[in-house]
Parts: structure tokens; sequence; C-alpha cells
């Protein structure tokens, strides 16, 4: 015969609701007395729930002394670990404790993790922190049958194993606490009086415990959209739809520079929008706003915003001087030459060089003139390293190399919709991208007049209008211009403004051409023979002395650009390590000007026509009429050079004749 059975829960409230009257309090301890003596004796125990029978044989199995009371510890340097791993947990439960607590003032509520370790208490008859309420090292207890059987469980005081707790004359009642997925999280249990403990303390009891579970799930789930918005690589501003700000993020705030907590309060107070409302402003994409976060701050942030349903909004922001970061750096805007690496001992080279390094000290615009391929670009790089601005973007833009009808977009910028085909969202132009830097303007003297009438107003106000724009944005730029064309003669012609002239001539800096320092071309060509060799992986080769002996006679129009390409294809073309004068380029081995026949006292008279004349007769005579040879030499098709002759009237064979007789 079964002499116990599992209660419904209706038996349950019942029994509780009897245990409440002293007298019927009083009879079921004396059955649950009766009920521990059998089950000591190894006999049946009468009129004991099926579920604490079978702890109380687990906890016989487990050889638990029941009348043996003193908590078990776990180590030390486990309670920190767990401590700190359960710290929302305890956070969270430690307010809904408190609440509890004040329901049942002479009790006691214990809170332990999903190992039955204690870690968090209080009330009354405390349990202590880091003791462990688990079957297996307690016996049966309400906290321990919690863990067993994972769900809500109460305990009347003559039900523990432990003699200690049956002569207490304390109830429990024990709830899981899980996480989102229903784990068990941890318990909590509530000890109390029997005149205080009835059938609603249950559902007190597990009301608590599932607060606890949806708070901790909450929090989780805030915690993780915050990491979200927190590795965000751009801004995220929440509105209220009272205009408040609800949350910014940690980008948001690096990019206004805000420092303490403005949650909460009204975001076109503490952002100040230019223009209009963060809280009315519509959804869009890719929208250009400026935000004045402080009285010396205006920060000009590249916008996107989804309204919410109930009116806020959500708006992602970009500053637009990381987007132009990003720009900078796919476009490669940096400089890589310093004085240093500007080679010449010449005194006029030294003179320039000097006078470009105090140029570097000032933040006025300087005016680069010379011939092409002189290095002024070498010069404008190693003025800005050389600069305050050296950590800022360097920018090269050649204005000659932009189509007329592109120049103001591409210096200036443009706003989405300026004009068809125009990128969506608009885009910066290259002063917005040089901003807190150095823009390098080559070639200024082909930049057509209106472009130069908007050039002249960015050196003026330090500001520049996109294309389709209302309103202009400041810019701190540097402008270094760089021409070969004489612009007094483009002013008085009218293709170039003179009040934009003074205005870039602040710092003139002539770049003397290579042949006004000829005693720099052994230094250069060792130099440019060193690094070709270098990339072809081949033994460094020496120019003679021959061979450097006839490179300074050349004139060198193309200047130390030609230089080094002379060298790089003498290099490629020459097998040994010791480059002579027959090695060179035919164009250097040419019959000087000198002797081409030009009457010095009558220069005057002479004309271009025939000069070229004559250079083809002396070199037609030189490589004694192979039409081949000559073409080469005088870098022509053949076609046009039997044009030319045909013009001037010479006859290749009256050369080849002459050879032979010679």
């Amino acid at each position: 015969m079964n002499h116990f059975h599992e209660m419904t829960w209706d038996e349950e409230w019942e029994l509780i609701a009897k245990l409440n009257h002293e007298q019927g309090f009083a009879e079921y301890i004396e059955k649950l007395g009766m009920a521990w003596k059998a089950f000591e004796q190894g006999e049946t125990p009468i009129g004991l729930r099926s579920a604490i029978h079978a702890s109380w044989l687990r906890s016989h199995t487990e050889g638990i002394n029941a009348y043996r009371f003193e908590y078990q510890f776990c180590d030390e340097s486990e309670l920190r670990r767990l401590l700190a791993r359960n710290a929302l947990l305890i956070s969270i439960a430690r307010d809904i404790m408190r609440n509890l607590l004040a329901y049942n003032p002479d009790g006691h509520i214990n809170l332990t993790d999903a190992n039955g370790i204690t870690l968090h208490f209080c009330g009354q008859d405390l349990t202590p922190v880091g003791s462990i309420l688990s079957e297996v090292i307690s016996g049966t207890n309400c906290t321990g049958r919690c863990l067993k059987e994972n769900k809500l469980v109460y305990m009347l005081s003559a039900e523990n194993y432990k003699e200690a707790l049956r002569i207490r004359g304390k109830h429990c009642a024990a709830a899981p606490i899980r996480d989102e997925n229903g784990v068990m999280l941890g318990v909590l249990t509530l000890t109390a009086n029997p005149g205080c403990f009835h059938y609603h303390t249950l559902g007190t009891v597990q009301a608590a415990a599932e607060a606890i579970s949806q708070q901790l799930i909450l929090r989780h789930l805030v915690n993780e959209q915050e990491s979200v918005m927190e590795s965000l690589n751009e801004g995220v501003l929440v509105v209220s739809e009272q205009g408040t700000i609800r949350q910014i993020n940690r980008y948001a705030r690096e990019v206004l520079g805000i420092q303490g907590d403005v949650r909460f309060q009204d975001a076109d107070e503490v952002l100040l929008p230019e223009g209009c409302s963060l809280r009315a402003l519509p959804a869009c994409k890719d929208r250009n706003i400026a935000l004045c976060p402080s009285p010396d701050a205006r920060i000009s942030c590249v916008i996107s915003v989804v309204v919410t349903p109930e009116g806020g909004r959500v708006i992602s922001m970009r500053d637009n001087r990381r987007v132009r970061d990003m720009t900078r750096r796919v476009i490669g805007s940096s400089a890589s030459y310093n004085f240093d690496m500007i080679l010449g001992q010449s005194r006029v080279m030294q003179d320039t060089r000097n006078k470009a390094r105090n140029a570097g000290r000032s933040d006025s615009t300087v005016l680069l003139t010379g011939e092409s391929g002189t290095g002024k670009e070498l010069f404008a790089q190693s003025i800005h390293n050389g600069s305050t601005r050296n950590t800022g973007p360097f920018l090269a833009v050649n204005c000659g190399a932009i189509p007329r009808d592109l120049v103001q977009s591409e210096l200036f910028g443009y706003e989405d919709g300026a004009f068809t085909g125009s990128r969506r969202g608009g885009a910066a132009g290259k002063f917005e991208l040089a901003d807190g830097g150095t823009l390098f303007l080559d070639e200024i003297g082909d930049m057509p007049l209106d472009a130069q009438a908007s050039l002249l107003r960015v050196l003026q106000e330090g500001e520049v209008m996109r294309i389709g724009g209302k309103r202009p944005l400041k810019v701190n730029v540097r402008i270094v211009a760089a021409t070969n064309r004489d612009l007094k003669k483009d002013i008085e012609n009218g293709s170039f403004r003179r009040d934009l002239y003074f205005r870039l001539n602040v710092i003139s800096l002539p770049i003397p051409p290579l042949r006004s320092r000829k005693e720099d071309i052994k230094e250069l060509a060792d130099w440019f023979c060193e690094k070709i060799c270098r990339a072809l992986n081949r033994e460094r080769a020496l120019f003679s002395s021959s061979a450097l002996q006839l490179m300074e006679t050349y004139d060198w129009p193309g200047n130390v650009r030609e230089l080094e390409n002379i060298v790089e294809r003498t290099i490629n073309l020459t097998e040994t390590d010791d480059i002579r004068d027959k090695d060179l380029p035919e164009e250097l081995r040419l019959p000087a000007y000198a002797d081409l026949g030009i009457p010095s006292e009558g220069a005057k008279s002479f004309n271009l026509k025939d000069g070229e004349k004559t250079l083809i007769e002396l070199c037609l005579m030189e490589k004694q009429g192979n039409m081949r040879q000559v073409a080469i030499a005088l870098n022509l098709s053949r076609g046009a050079l039997y044009n030319k002759m045909k013009r001037y009237g010479i006859e290749p064979r009256d050369f080849r004749r002459l050879s032979h007789e010679v």
C-alpha cells in the first residue's frame, strides 16, 4: 500500500491554509515527526509528500548527517569570480528582494546561483554569502529542491532533512530565475514564519523571480543594443517625439565633442542644428547638416533619418571630416617628400631650399614658378611637411587636367541634385578634403576665369560654396600654387585675374631650371642611377667622366624630369656597368646649337625655319644619309622627316654621296 502521494496544487493550497491555524500546524508537524522516525528506521513514512520522500532518500544516499548543521562554503577566489559574473543578476535582484521583504518583516530572502551558492541575502536568519545550499551538500531544503526539480516549490519546516532546520519552525518557498532561453540562472528563496506563510506566498515568490528574469532579459537586450550601437562606425542619436535625447552612442559623442550625460535634454538646445529642428526632421538619407554643440564648434555632418511609429527620430550621422579622411586614404592624399630629399648643392639650389624652408614656417600662400620638370611638386610637398600642417592632408590638383566644366565641382564640391548626373548625397570638393592641410594647385595658369573668381573668394573669406549649396562651409586650407606660365602676360591678355595673382603671389618662389645649376647634374644622375639599378635588381652602374661632361654640355629643356628619363633609358639599354658618352641617347650627342650656323651678330634676323633646316642637314651629315638613324636622333617619324626635307629642298642622296667621297 502506498502511504504517500503527489498532491495536486489545490491540495497543497488547502494544506497550507490549514497550517495557518495553530491546531492544524501542530497536528501536521506531529505527522511529519512520525514520518521522519519511520524514515530513520527504514520504514515507509506515512502522510509525506512523494517529492519530499524522494529528496530524503537522495540525501540519505549521499551520506548527509541530518544532526550536524554547518554551512559549507565555496573557495574564496571562485566566489569572487561568481560575484563578478553575476553582478547584473545581484543588482537587479537586490531591489526586488528588498521590496519582497517589506511584506515579510521577520522573514529572510536569499539569492543563489544555478549551483546553489549564495550570492546575496537580506532579512532575519541570514544565510552567508558563499554558502552552498544544493541538495547534495545541505540535504533536503527548499533552495536545493528548486535547483533539483527546476520549478516553483515550497517546504514546511519539518520537511527539511537537517534537524536544525526542522525544529526552527519556518516555512520556505523558492522559484527559479531563468534567462531568455529558459535556462536556470539562480533561485530566489523566501523563508517566513508560519503566520505569514499562506497560499499567496508562493505566487509572490514566483512573481518576484519572474520579475528578476524579465529585467535580466530586458537588461541583456538593452546592453546588447548598446554594444551594437557603440561598435558602430557612425554616430547614432535617438530623439523622442518630444524632442529629447533618449540615446547617443560613443561615436556621436566624439564627433560632437559631448562630455557629460545629455540624455533627456532637448536635442535642439544641446546640438543647435542650423536651419532645422531635429525633432521635425523628415525621413531622409545622406543629408548634409551643420550642428553647433558649443559656441566655437560648427560640425558638418552627413545624416540619415528614420521616423519611428511614435514620432521619434533615429538619426545616424557621419562626420564630414571622417568621410574626408576616408576619401584622402583612398586617393592617397599625403606628402612624401621633404627638403632633405631635394638634391643639389649648387648655390642657386641652396638659396631656393632656404627660401622654401622659410615659407614652410609661414601659413601664407606660396606661388612656385618654373619650367616643367624642375620639381615644383617636390617643393610643394616639402613646404607642407615643413609646416605646422604636416599632420593634415596634402592634396594635389592639376588645374590643366580637369575639364573646364568640371573645375568648380572638383574644387568646391556640389550638393545632392545640383546638376544632372551628380552623385546622390552630393560630394565634397578638394578644398573640403584638404581642410586642415595643404592644397597644391598645379598649372594654376590653366584655371578657367569663372573658377578663378571662386578661388579668390576662398582665399579672401576662408569658406567654400558647393554648387547648389545654400550656405558656405568654413575651410582651413593653405594654398600652394604652381605654374610654368608667365602669369603677368596672362593678366595682360585677360586670361588670368590680376587680383587673384596678387592673392597667390604672397610668397614667390622661382624654381631654377637644370641648365642654370649644371654642377648638380652628377649628384642627380648618380641618385637616379642608384634608384633605377635597385629597381632593376642589377649592379649599380656609374657614368664615366666623358659621359658626365657630355651631359653637362646638354641644355636640358625637360629639366630634372628629362634627366631621370635619360638615365633610366640608358641603363635599360646598356649592359655594362661603366656608362660612356657613346652609350647616351642620340639627342645628347648631337652638335651643340652653337654649331648650327647661327650668326651671332645676326641673331635677330635668324628664323626658326633656317635653324630647323640646318639641324636636319647636320644630322644627315653625321648619320651619312641614314634616314632611319636621323629620324631616331631627331625624335621624328620617317614620314615627318621626309616631309620636312621636301619642304626645305634637302636631298638625302647628297649626304650619302658626300660621306662616300669623304
